[in-house]
């Protein structure tokens, strides 16, 4: 390169420096342009005030020595409230990811959102709208290596490689498409298959090792699998044909009329007050541990109508409570008769 080219190359590389230090979401004046340039003050004011005739460049109301930065709104469309308010909602998700990098990208995308929206209404928006999220991950950031394994061989389709411990303990080893990661009761799920069959929810906390697999898979269509069809008859995380569906009616007593009337457990559901005060909820779901916990959590206030294997079930397992309760009888001991007693009330202990 000839020196009049090269002295040509250096003139335009500092405004681009400038330009992309402004695009990075930099504030600059003459002094910090200088600076980050190699340049006097006097040339960067110069550089940046040609750059300031550039569309989205602001100037900084009321800033001495002058600043300058780009408006993203002048590129991008102004959010409007239902955009910014499920923004907030979602970088309320954060907190299960708490210590990894998937935490500060939700909360960076909530200020994205709103970085450039004047409305008064949005001041403070990240307060007004919250998840209020319940227990989550235990020691997510001591594993953010797995989850970014799951997450990158999710959306690059690759075959992973597991150890999986189930909830009895028993450990397998798996082959499996990952199709989506799915936040259920606060906690995170692999929902995957072996390339055939139904997919599982595999809880995230029990993966032990994780290998990703050269191997991609094709996405199975929107009618093969879908999640919301998916979980359609679930009553919570269980799928599968060893859960099957069943219309449950259940009634509860009066004082629940109020809350049953406003509250939805399940979609589709029926509530329906009956005559004597209590309330009847009706929904069809997979029969599954969640539902049996549900019913039990209403104790005595609730009698389960059908089907009747389920009302049996949930019987046994009142009664089984009741029986855990039982305070334990301590064998007492056994006293000595009175006449006992008295032959050796005169005896003096032995010496020592």
């Amino acid at each position: 390169m000839a020196k009049g080219e090269d002295s040509r190359f250096k003139e335009l590389n500092r405004p681009i420096r400038l330009i992309a230090d402004l695009l990075g979401g930099a504030t600059h004046d003459r002094l910090s342009a200088a600076a980050k340039l190699g340049i006097k003050p006097a040339a960067a004011g110069r550089q940046l005030e040609a750059i300031s005739k550039l569309p989205g460049v602001l100037v900084v109301p009321k800033s001495r020595p002058r600043k300058f930065r780009f408006d993203f709104s002048a590129f991008t469309a102004v959010p409007d409230v239902p955009a910014a308010v499920a923004a907030c909602f979602g970088a309320s998700l954060a907190g299960l990811f708490q210590g990894t990098p998937y935490e500060e990208g939700m909360r960076r995308a909530l200020k994205h959102v709103l970085k450039h929206r004047a409305d008064p209404r949005f001041a403070d928006l990240d307060r007004k709208f919250h998840f209020l999220r319940r227990g989550g991950e235990v020691d997510l950031r001591s594993r953010v290596d797995h989850l970014d394994d799951v997450i990158d061989a999710v959306l690059k389709r690759n075959w992973i490689a597991l150890t999986y411990e189930r909830f009895n303990g028993q450990t397998d080893a798996l082959r499996l498409r990952p199709l989506s990661i799915v936040v259920y009761d606060h906690q995170l799920y692999v929902l995957a298959d072996e390339g055939h069959g139904a997919p599982h929810p595999y809880r995230f906390a029990r993966i032990k090792t994780i290998t990703i697999e050269d191997r991609q898979f094709e996405y199975p269509t929107r009618i093969a699998y879908d999640p919301d069809r998916l979980f359609g008859d679930s009553f919570g995380v269980f799928v599968g044909d060893e859960f099957p569906v069943h219309d449950v009616r259940v009634i509860l007593s009066r004082k629940w009329l109020p809350y049953a009337m406003c509250h939805q457990w399940h979609h589709p559901q029926t509530v329906t007050p009956v005559e004597d005060g209590r309330v009847a909820i009706s929904l069809r779901v997979r029969l599954c541990p969640e539902v049996e916990a549900w019913l039990l959590g209403f104790g005595e206030d609730a009698e389960i109508v059908a089907p009747v294997g389920l009302r049996r079930k949930i019987a046994e397992r009142h009664a089984k409570a009741i029986e855990n309760e039982k305070p334990r009888v301590r064998a007492k001991p056994l006293r000595r008769p009175q006449s006992e007693r008295g032959r050796h009330a005169g005896r003096s202990s032995p010496r020592r």
